[in-house]
């Protein structure tokens, strides 16, 4: 029972970790985006997509991913950048959810032998997993923000825009497809071998910088 409860209170400090450096980098790499760069698919195809797969590889904990995306869509939403705070932080959550619908298929295990150790199948996976994953994502922020923000729903504006959902997916499948086979074939699983002092004064620590960053950034400097 104590071996349990310290893992599930590991995974709780992994969480708010990995949340945070996610949420962090998405608010400071959104805020310096050079012009014509696609960042919004960087930061979901290979930023996003990649701490995912890495803490999955790490931890080797279904849903905790989810866990990750709503600390990170919640730091997302306090950090004033780009024209809609709302969509990217419901984005980022988005982006979680169907990470776990995908990968916590036993069929996608990377724990475990044959196909999912190859580098070719998972560059594959991964143009397929960043491709739906920010799609879905976007679709969802287009459906999701006029509903929280009091604004009406358009059917038609849906699918005027569509095809721009879609086409922004491209690049999200490219950096997908560096992510997937560069997170898997680099990391081994971890077995907790650092003290659990260390471990949670480092994962404490961490977690509070990434914070204390981005609203001293926005709203001090």
């Amino acid at each position: 029972m104590e071996t349990k409860t310290m893992d599930k209170y590991r995974v709780l400090a992994g969480i708010m970790l990995f949340g945070s450096l996610w949420g962090m980098l998405e608010c400071m790499l959104g805020e310096i985006s050079p012009v014509g760069f696609p960042m919004g698919a960087f930061l979901g195809g290979f930023i996003g997509l990649g701490l995912m797969m890495l803490t999955r590889r790490l931890y080797n904990v279904v849903w905790m991913q989810l866990g990750m995306a709503i600390v990170a869509g919640a730091l997302r939403f306090w950090a004033p950048v780009g024209t809609c705070v709302v969509c990217s932080a419901l984005a980022i959550m988005a982006e979680g959810f169907v990470f776990e619908l995908i990968f916590n298929r036993p069929v996608f295990n990377v724990h475990g032998p044959g196909h999912m150790r190859r580098a070719k199948t998972l560059a594959l996976l991964g143009i397929i997993s960043g491709f739906v994953i920010f799609t879905v994502g976007y679709m969802f922020t287009q459906i999701m923000t006029p509903v929280l923000t009091g604004a009406i729903f358009s059917v038609d504006n849906f699918g005027h825009n569509l095809p721009v959902m879609v086409g922004s997916g491209f690049f999200a499948a490219v950096f997908g497809g560096v992510a997937l086979p560069l997170t898997v074939l680099s990391m081994r699983p971890l077995h907790f071998a650092i003290k659990k002092r260390r471990y949670y004064a480092a994962a404490t620590g961490v977690s509070t910088f990434c914070w204390a960053l981005v609203f001293g950034f926005f709203y001090l400097m």
